[in-house]
């Protein structure tokens, strides 16, 4: 028994490590983002979060952090859904103060 907990434990973690981030279903690579992209955070009325975000797409107001099947994500806060991002190798290099609240700069980490 224990040998198959550990097992699926193992499995679990690899997969959670090769998570990948795709925004409406693309999936971002450096050949379609370059080194930066740029993060909005769209808050609800229960204090969870959703991201737009442009990677220098055609229409990026439009586009959301999804998973491979378009599916949006939403996050429990702001601090969750940048360590995911940080995770996914992605850090924050400049935060913008917007009438409408702040935007993130990212910057690949590797």
């Amino acid at each position: 028994m224990k040998k198959i907990l550990f097992t699926l434990a193992l499995a679990g973690s690899s997969l959670l490590a090769s998570a990948q981030i795709y925004v409406e279903g693309v999936k971002l690579e450096p050949s379609n983002t370059g080194q930066y992209i740029e993060i909005d955070p769209l808050f609800r009325e229960d204090g969870r979060c959703a991201f737009q975000v442009d990677y220098g797409q055609a229409n990026p107001k439009e586009d959301y952090l999804s998973d491979q099947h378009g599916r949006r994500f939403d996050f429990r806060s702001l601090v969750d859904g940048l360590n995911f991002f940080y995770e996914e190798g992605w850090q924050v290099d400049q935060v913008s103060v917007m009438d409408r609240g702040r935007r993130y700069l990212l910057k690949r980490r590797y």
